[in-house]
């Protein structure tokens, strides 16, 4: 089946099916490719799509100019260096030293990137440590058959990897090093081949967020304001990002791009499916707000935790749906937790309505936690169990109930929180060249972030951004009916299956009397 004939569809023909992809094994001798390589992709341009060298654009969010958000005062960040050399910020998007003279299908500032491992660089640098590594993973005389993220092993490493990720971007902007007490980042691991030819698990850190609070903010309508901050939920808007570059690589039309990419073409559905032996993962220096981190309660029949509510982020509170005032729904931002968002994409996927026209539902396989506060059993029944494994009976094809394989780990990150950095949210994402820093007050970026994209200082993770980035897809891939779509919210709207999935998480919630699932419709009435 053509790439392209794939993707020409009915929206009305009928739901997916779930290609999972296969479990990681453990084989010994093993040798784990780490997070180091460089990454470069030699393709050709297509629709008059800039190169992504040319990162001096700095035009992020692809937002039209003059656009119809107002235009904020930038929010002042003492002892900032104005503007950084970008030869000093460790990055791993582009080559600089390659001899393929053809340009990278990009987005403006947004580089499509892939994450396979270079021999040369994997003999050099990591040699010594991949020893050890080995030699550690054979010491705990695990089985032939375990998963390596089911190793002790496997929450150390995360651990170290997302800290240095961390580390290295903030490396010339330390004023904002504070951030990192409350950080989170996605981690894809792939099985590839070693030099020697031998299978072996690749660990990349693909997109990074840290902050600690939500906008409190009157209710923004036309898309330019980022409303949550909260580590967990800044770091998937990040990953969001990350996967329309893989699908920039996937619509490219060099086949080295396509081969580089995450997604592959499905034998039985129109969305592309993660690639055998890839999976997601998440580390979290911190418990999620919400259930997981304030209530405890197990219901006395089941063991299961049945009273745990909804809760809501509104004007600097965490407060239960229960004694929310509704009339802050239709004024003030209110955002859901983090933990009841982890709970939720256990069965909608963390990709989301948008996305859900591309790919099929992209779940977490296993969940770091920075913490040694809760015990691994607890925290999992709170993710894991406020929704009913009977709810898969109900659900459209390639969706499921899946549950996170979760852990406590080691805490990565400064011995004390800084106040001055409450307000502060950072992201990234493989490709990208600097990390943002938003004011996550107002949902708008900083004076002095490293990073500065649409008009009205507006992020590349807003709503508007992100919309920018599928209708970019939605042209490589000639969804010509997802073009002529009028909104934001008829897009989401007309992914059916996602929504349909979406409604049967809120009805269980309800059923459950843990609260409503507010809807975001007045927000997301925005055309570009």
């Amino acid at each position: 089946m053509e790439d392209k004939d794939a993707f020409k569809y009915s929206p009305r023909g009928g739901a997916a099916s779930l290609q999972s992809p296969s479990d990681l094994h453990l084989h010994h001798p093993r040798h784990l490719t780490d997070d180091v390589s460089d990454y470069s992709g030699g393709t050709e341009l297509r629709n008059n799509l800039p190169a992504s060298g040319d990162h001096d654009q700095m035009q992020e969010a692809l937002l039209p100019e003059g656009g119809d958000g107002p235009r904020l005062k930038r929010t002042p960040i003492q002892n900032l260096n104005d503007k950084l050399d970008s030869d000093d910020v460790i990055l791993e998007d582009v080559d600089e030293g390659s001899d393929d003279d053809t340009a990278v299908l990009s987005l403006p500032g947004m580089s499509p990137v892939d994450i396979h491992s270079e021999e040369d660089l994997l003999l050099d640098q990591t040699a010594g440590f991949l020893q050890k590594k080995n030699q550690t993973i054979m010491n705990q005389d695990k089985s032939a058959n375990t998963e390596v993220w089911r190793t002790d092993w496997h929450k150390s490493h995360m651990a170290v990897i997302s800290s240095e990720k961390f580390d290295s971007l903030l490396k010339m902007c330390p004023d904002f090093y504070g951030c990192k007490s409350h950080m989170a980042a996605f981690v894809l691991i792939r099985e590839v081949l070693d030099t020697e030819g031998r299978p072996c698990e690749q660990y990349k850190v693909v997109a990074l967020g840290a902050g600690r609070s939500s906008s409190k903010s009157w209710l923004c309508y036309n898309g330019i304001m980022v409303h949550d901050c909260h580590a967990i939920v800044i770091a998937r808007r990040a990953l969001l990002r990350f996967l329309y570059k893989q699908l920039l690589l996937f619509f490219d039309a060099d086949p080295k791009a396509k081969e580089n990419c995450i997604f592959e073409s499905s034998a039985d559905s129109h969305q592309l499916q993660l690639k055998p032996n890839t999976s997601l993962h998440l580390y979290t220096n911190q418990c999620p707000e919400g259930a997981a981190k304030n209530f405890h309660f197990k219901g006395p029949a089941n063991n299961i935790y049945t009273t745990m509510k909804l809760q809501y982020h509104t004007k600097g509170l965490l407060v239960p749906a229960a004694y929310l005032d509704l009339s802050l729904l239709g004024s003030r931002v209110c955002c859901m937790s983090g933990s009841d968002k982890l709970c939720r994409w256990t069965v909608t996927g963390v990709q989301g309505a948008l996305l859900s026209h591309f790919i099929q539902p992209l779940y977490i396989t296993s969940m770091v936690l920075g913490t040694q506060k809760l015990l691994n059993a607890e925290m999992s029944d709170i993710t894991n169990k406020r929704l009913s494994d009977q709810l898969e009976d109900f659900l459209p094809p390639s969706y499921k109930k899946h549950n996170i394989f979760l852990v406590c780990g080691d805490y990565v990150g400064p011995s004390v929180a800084s106040r001055q950095h409450n307000d502060l949210g950072i992201n990234w994402c493989l490709g990208d060249k600097d990390v943002e820093v938003l004011d996550s007050s107002n949902g708008f970026i900083v004076d002095g972030s490293p990073s500065v994209s649409g008009p009205g200082f507006s992020s590349r993770l807003c709503k508007r951004a992100l919309y920018s980035y599928f209708l970019r897809v939605a042209q490589l891939g000639e969804h010509s009916y997802l073009l002529e779509l009028p909104t934001y919210h008829s897009v989401k709207v007309e992914a059916f299956a996602y929504q349909t999935v979406k409604d049967h998480v809120k009805e269980q919630f309800m059923s459950s009397h843990a609260g409503i699932w507010s809807s975001k419709k007045l927000v997301d009435c925005f055309s570009v």
